[in-house]
């Protein structure tokens, strides 16, 4: 909260199945992904990859990397695979299967 991205969560975990708080990332770019606004950090990583940087502008990426224009439906560049080492070892970072309640 409050900084830019520090991981990538893997889509479809029920415990995560709401939407993220709009600021959650302390954007200032008015560039938004999949709900919330980008933190400059962020907007320059996946400017990098391709992502349009125009303010004002929303976008729905996908885990696969690709991206649509949230106004228009309009499918863009790709960005390329985000998170391949996620997709490799079917875990997110950080993530381990909960312990058994004895």
């Amino acid at each position: 909260m409050g900084g830019p991205c520090l991981g990538i969560i893997p889509p479809f975990i029920a415990e995560f199945n709401y939407p993220m708080p709009e600021h959650c990332g302390g954007g200032n770019t008015h560039v938004f992904v999949n709900g919330r606004e980008l933190n400059q950090k962020d907007l320059n990583l996946l400017g990098s990859r391709g992502l349009p940087t125009i303010p004002d502008r929303s976008y729905i990426i996908e885990i696969s990397g690709r991206v649509l224009d949230e106004a228009t439906g309009e499918e863009l560049q790709s960005l390329g695979k985000l998170a391949p080492t996620v997709e490799r070892v079917k875990h997110g970072f950080g993530m381990r299967a909960p312990k058994p309640v004895a």
